[in-house]
C-alpha cells in the first residue's frame, strides 16, 4: 500500500480540478494526514468561488508532497479507498479491544458487527444513514456560512425571485423541467437559463435539438449583452440589418464566457440520444446541464413502446444529473390540446407529461399573456420543496433586446 501521505496529497491536488470535486465522496475525517487541507479547500471554494492554486496548498500545508502533483486522480483516488478501508477495518478491532480481553464472544460479534458497517461504507450501491459521525451537523455549518456571505443563496440563483427567496438555488443532482406550446419561448428560457448560470461561474452544457449553434450564439449575443450594458438587437444581428457595429464588435472582443459549450449534434448519429449526451456530461463535467427539446432525444429503448421510452427518458434525466451532481434542465413541448396560448398548459397536455412530473424535482410550465406580447406567465407546476407563496410569477419578454426578466411591478 502507497505510503498515506503521498497518496492523499495526489488526491488532495487532483480536487481543485470541478470535475474531481464534485464526484468526491469522502469527508475530511476519511483522510489520515491532510483533513483540514481538504477543509481549507472546501472553506475557499465557498469564499472565492474558485479553487485555491497547487501553490497556495503548498504555501499553506508544508507536509504535503510536492511531486504528488503528477500523480493520475483515478488512480489515486483508488488507493486513497483502500487506504480508508484499511484504517476502519483496523478501527474496528482497536476499539474493541479491552472487550475482547474480558469477553471474547462478545467482542466477536462488536467486531463483526463493526466489520458489517466498513462494508457498507464502502459500497457505492447503497449508504448508512448514521455513522455516528456530526457529518450533517458539519455540512448545515457550511451552508449556514455561505447563506451568510454574498447574497445568501446555496447552489445555482435562478431567474425567480420566489425561489432565490427560500434561499436555495438550482441545486446539483436537481431535475428542471419547462414545457410550452411552440413560439411561446422554451429555446430563449434555455438561453436565459445558459446565460444567468455562466454569468455566476458555472460551467454550462447547452445541447440543442431544434436550433444550430450559430443560432444559440446569437441569442446569447444579444442575451449576455443586455446583462453587460450593450444595446444588441436579435432581429437586426439575425436578418444583417443596421445596428451600431463598433459596439458590437466591442462585445465580442470584451465578452469571454468560455464555460458555455454548445452541442447541436453528435458525429456518427442520426439523433442526438441520452446515452451520448450523458458521455458528454462525463467527459467534460459541467456543472449545469441544459437540453432544449428533449421531446427530441431518443433512448436506447427504440424498440420499446413510447411510453416507456419516455419513462426511460425522464427518470435517465434524473439518474444522471444524481449520478454525476450535475444540474439537469430540459424543455419538452406541450401538445395540442393546449392549443390556448394564453392558457397554461397541464402536465396532461405534455407527451407522457406524469413521467416527466414524477421524475422532476421542479416543473414549470409558461403562457402567453392576452394583449402583452412582451409578457409571459411561468407557473410551477411542481417545486421540490414543497409551498413557494405563489405558484405564478410574470416575465417581461423582450427578446429582442434579451431582456427576459422577472417583472418587479408584479412582485409583492
Amino acid at each position: 500500500m502507497e505510503n498515506f501521505n503521498f497518496i492523499e496529497s495526489g488526491v488532495i491536488f487532483s480536487l481543485c480540478d470541478s470535475g474531481n470535486f464534485k464526484n468526491f465522496t469522502y469527508s475530511p475525517k476519511d483522510f489520515a494526514e491532510h483533513g483540514e487541507t481538504y477543509k481549507f479547500i472546501q472553506q475557499y471554494i465557498d469564499e472565492y468561488s474558485d479553487f485555491p492554486t497547487p501553490e497556495i496548498l503548498l504555501e499553506k500545508f508544508d507536509t504535503l508532497k510536492s511531486e504528488a502533483q503528477s500523480v493520475n486522480f483515478n488512480y489515486a483516488l483508488n488507493e486513497f479507498g483502500k487506504q480508508v478501508m484499511f484504517r476502519n477495518i483496523v478501527n474496528a478491532f482497536d476499539s474493541n479491544q479491552l472487550m475482547l480481553d474480558d469477553n471474547p464472544k462478545k467482542a466477536l460479534g462488536m467486531i463483526m458487527d463493526d466489520l458489517n458497517d466498513v462494508e457498507i461504507l464502502h459500497d457505492e450501491d447503497v449508504n448508512q444513514y448514521d455513522n455516528g459521525g456530526l457529518d450533517r451537523y458539519e455540512e448545515w455549518q457550511r451552508r449556514s456560512s455561505i447563506r451568510k456571505m454574498g447574497d445568501g443563496l446555496i447552489g445555482i440563483r435562478t431567474p425567480f425571485h420566489m425561489i432565490n427567496a427560500a434561499g436555495v438555488g438550482w441545486q446539483a443532482g436537481d431535475l428542471i423541467t419547462a414545457y410550452a406550446r411552440p413560439t411561446v419561448g422554451k429555446t430563449w428560457l434555455c438561453c436565459k437559463l445558459a446565460s444567468d448560470a455562466i454569468r455566476s461561474g458555472y460551467k454550462t452544457l447547452l445541447v440543442s435539438t431544434e436550433m444550430t449553434s450559430s443560432a444559440i450564439a446569437l441569442r446569447m449575443d444579444v442575451l449576455l449583452g443586455q446583462s453587460l450594458g450593450y444595446k444588441l438587437s436579435h432581429s437586426a444581428l439575425r436578418n444583417g440589418r443596421a445596428i451600431d457595429e463598433n459596439e458590437y464588435k466591442k462585445f465580442l472582443t470584451e465578452v469571454n464566457f468560455k464555460n458555455l459549450l454548445v452541442c447541436d449534434h453528435i458525429s456518427g448519429e442520426d439523433s442526438i440520444s441520452l446515452p451520448s449526451i450523458t458521455n458528454l456530461v462525463r467527459k467534460y463535467s459541467p456543472d449545469v446541464l441544459i437540453i432544449d427539446g428533449v421531446y427530441l432525444v431518443s433512448t436506447a429503448d427504440r424498440n420499446k413502446a413510447a411510453w416507456e421510452q419516455s419513462h426511460s427518458l425522464f427518470y435517465g434525466l434524473k439518474t444522471m444529473a444524481l449520478s454525476t451532481n450535475t444540474t439537469v434542465i430540459a424543455s419538452t413541448q406541450a401538445t395540442r390540446d393546449a392549443s390556448n396560448m394564453y392558457n397554461q398548459p397541464t402536465a396532461g397536455q405534455v407527451a407522457f407529461g406524469d413521467a416527466l412530473i414524477r421524475a422532476s424535482d421542479v416543473a414549470i410550465s409558461m403562457c402567453m399573456i392576452e394583449d402583452e406580447p412582451q409578457l409571459r406567465e411561468i407557473m410551477f407546476q411542481k417545486y421540490r420543496d414543497g409551498d413557494l407563496g405563489a405558484s405564478t410569477t410574470e416575465f417581461i419578454w423582450d427578446v429582442d433586446k434579451g431582456r427576459i426578466e422577472e417583472n418587479h411591478d408584479t412582485l409583492n
